[in-house]
């Protein structure tokens, strides 16, 4: 959590350091459940920071979900907009969440490629992810000397339909705001967005993940709701 607090108030600070960029920054929080055939329900709680500078973008991120045992997460993310074309970026994030009863850690780098349009939003990458069984490296976001390595494809597809301020879509991917899953962990989930006022936007999230194709995943029926706000300034 320190560290978390240290990166959050770097990202301050640079913005406030600079001087005649085109800034744009975002605090966005959910609070939900999440529900798994095999382990029950938990309450997840997630926090998420977002820093435009020009075509420059800076995010960071956390999660704590108490309930099985207490699973959180962190992560750090670089990109950069407008690649080529004004819909198309790449990214660059960095990915911890740590199992803490059980002193297992998972440290993700994935770089991606994302599309961004009105009504169509696309993710493509590669989730480079190391575990560690040790305790003395759980939350020790930049440690890849590891137990086991496992690359994954990183994907997100959604399609919107949109009326003045109100956004309702539907979603296929295997990644969210602070987790990247296994390739074939497909989730399907109807995703909102009130857009209230100039500053606030509120979030709603529902989603299903069903066993993997051919049983190749290691979830089972697990189901997830998240509400929250953002505040754009």
């Amino acid at each position: 959590m320190q560290r978390f607090i240290f990166y959050i108030s770097s990202l301050l600070l640079v913005s406030s350091v600079l001087q005649g960029s085109e800034v744009h920054q975002s605090v966005a929080a959910r609070t939900g459940a999440e529900i798994k055939a095999t382990l029950g329900a938990r309450w997840v709680n997630e926090v998420k920071y977002n820093l435009e500078i020009d075509n420059f973008n800076l995010r960071a991120g956390g999660l704590i979900a108490p309930g099985w045992s207490l699973l959180s997460a962190y992560q750090l993310e670089g990109g950069y907009n407008q690649l080529f074309t004004q819909a198309l970026s790449v990214h660059l994030k960095f990915l911890n969440r740590a199992y803490q009863n059980t002193n297992v850690a998972d440290n993700s780098i994935i770089p991606y490629f994302s599309w961004r349009e009105k009504h169509f939003e696309a993710d493509l990458g590669i989730n480079l992810r190391f575990t560690s069984f040790n305790p003395a490296y759980t939350h020790l976001i930049f440690y890849y000397p590891s137990d086991l390595f496992q690359p994954h494809v990183l994907f997100r597809v959604a399609g919107y339909l949109i009326w003045d301020t109100f956004r309702l879509g539907i979603e296929l991917k295997n990644c969210d705001w602070n987790y990247a899953g296994n390739t074939y962990e497909i989730s399907y989930h109807i995703d909102a967005t009130w857009q209230s006022d100039k500053n606030w936007k509120l979030l709603a999230n529902l989603g299903v993940t069903p066993s993997g194709v051919n049983g190749l995943s290691v979830i089972y029926n697990r189901f997830t709701f998240v509400a929250g706000a953002e505040f754009q300034f």
